[in-house]
């Protein structure tokens, strides 16, 4: 049953050795973490090492200063070592700034505007 206190709901599925996150709802910071957090949790879980996130959150993107202190608080949550595609049909303008503070604080990741191109990525040398 779903939490309906929750700004955002999440669905996980797998394929190959990929877990597959798909978010909607409403984004804010505290959104933001909360379905990192779900995310970190389902990857010990599984222990997959790509992670497909469609993050199909609507509202006003989070601050650059705000996604590097997300991403230096996740650090040592088990994203270390998996390849991370994030797809963000609804926040073009925010690409860049995502991507860039992860692979700065060492995690491998690459920002998608769609799934087809994530799915290849993960699905290249390295996947």
């Amino acid at each position: 049953m779903p939490d309906l206190d929750r700004e955002f709901l999440i669905a996980f599925s797998t394929y190959d050795d990929v877990l597959r996150a798909r978010v909607i709802g409403v984004r804010s910071l505290e959104s933001t973490v909360g379905y990192w957090e779900a995310i970190a949790k389902e990857l010990a879980l599984c222990r997959s090492g790509g992670l497909l996130l469609v993050d199909e959150l609507q509202g006003e993107e989070l601050s650059a200063s705000e996604w590097k202190t997300l991403v230096a608080n996740m650090l040592g949550r088990g994203l270390d070592g998996v390849r991370i595609a994030h797809v963000k049909p609804f926040a073009l303008d925010q690409i860049d700034y995502c991507e860039r503070s992860a692979t700065a604080a060492g995690l491998v990741a690459r920002v998608f505007r769609e799934e087809a191109q994530a799915r290849r990525w993960l699905a290249g040398p390295g996947g």
